[in-house]
């Protein structure tokens, strides 16, 4: 039986040069994430895990917060950037107060991660409203279907985890996020998306109005007409 919880920790990768292919993954999700970046409308920008930080995001004169559990040399350089912070943290307890980011880039951190229920739960919380949040996963249906673990070196070893797409966008659609766009994504610039291309991307907005599943009382207003009184009192007329 299949758990959303795995049973043992898995790693993140601090950079995308640490797993096979991670140049073009990078590339392709840079393309892609920069057609979104006008749709961003607050300061706050969140990345979380060495792979989200390195999706460069040019909005001038937001901040760009990096969260991470670890922090390598290509994350201290991010530093020297007057508009970026990196912060030393879990993933899935992050040190932010509620509603205070604009959009959250998760760069196939849910790949990596054994609570992904906990992750997103977390990325709901510190979300403004109609904040965006922007998901990147392995495709399942891809080359990577056959594969449990990336490893450039037989010393570095990242295992990972694969979701059905309808998997995610279900979990989203419970945490009150609309799904504004889902598509597969090929790694070339001039190859087209097929069913079976390597990534797939999600683009969710948080809902303004949480749905709610109790019924709505509605209130019953008495009117004189019902009242025999007033109903004699019609017929005579």
């Amino acid at each position: 039986m299949w758990h959303a919880k795995h049973a043992t920790e898995l790693k993140l990768p601090t950079s995308w040069q640490r797993i096979p292919n991670g140049t073009l993954y990078c590339n392709a999700l840079n393309r892609y994430f920069s057609h979104w970046l006008s749709n961003i409308l607050g300061d706050q920008i969140l990345k979380l895990g060495g792979l989200s930080a390195e999706i460069g995001l040019d909005l001038p004169m937001r901040h760009q917060l990096v969260i991470s559990p670890e922090i390598p040399q290509n994350l201290t350089a991010l530093c020297l950037h007057p508009c970026t912070s990196v912060v030393r943290s879990k993933v899935t307890e992050l040190p932010l107060i509620e509603e205070s980011i604009d959009a959250c880039l998760l760069a196939n951190n849910l790949n990596f991660c054994a609570d992904p229920h906990r992750l997103l739960r977390e990325i709901t919380r510190v979300t403004t409203e109609s904040g965006l949040l922007f998901i990147s996963l392995f495709n399942p249906l891809s080359i990577l279907a056959f594969k449990r673990q990336f490893h450039q070196t037989p010393y570095e070893k990242f295992p990972f985890r694969k979701y059905p797409t309808w998997l995610i966008i279900d979990w989203l659609e419970l945490l009150n996020f609309d799904i504004l766009q889902c598509e597969n994504l090929a790694l070339q610039h001039r190859q087209h998306f097929s069913l079976f291309s390597p990534l797939t991307v999600i683009i969710a907005q948080k809902r303004t109005c949480s749905l709610s599943s109790q019924a709505q009382k509605i209130q019953f207003h008495q009117e004189d007409v019902f009242s025999p009184e007033a109903a004699f009192k019609r017929i005579n007329e």
